[in-house]
């Protein structure tokens, strides 16, 4: 397709701008540029799109290679409760 360069300087940084023209496919599916993609998105990698008006923002999404738990409101609580408990007791022993 078409592209488009454009040069924005920010602050001491000169940023290189990309743009090019692109089909949306049946079904609304489109590809991102080879030129777009590297050095930002992984391969296979997870994004995250957002619509501000009438413009899509594609931002890629940094995934752990481990499992992460997520803790209920409730266990937080419990966690800081115990952590305030020991810190006190640890002063009154004069440890901290």
């Amino acid at each position: 397709m078409t592209e488009i360069r454009n040069y924005c300087n920010i602050g001491n940084m000169q940023i290189q701008d990309y743009e090019e023209l692109i089909k949306l496919q049946p079904r609304g599916v489109l590809t991102v540029p080879k030129k777009m993609r590297e050095g930002l998105f992984e391969k296979g990698g997870i994004v995250k799109m957002k619509r501000l008006g009438r413009k899509i923002i594609i931002e890629p999404v940094k995934t752990l290679s481990y499992p992460v738990r997520s803790y209920t409101d409730k266990e937080l609580q419990e966690f800081f409760d115990l952590d305030e408990k020991e810190t006190k007791e640890l002063k009154a022993k004069g440890l901290i």
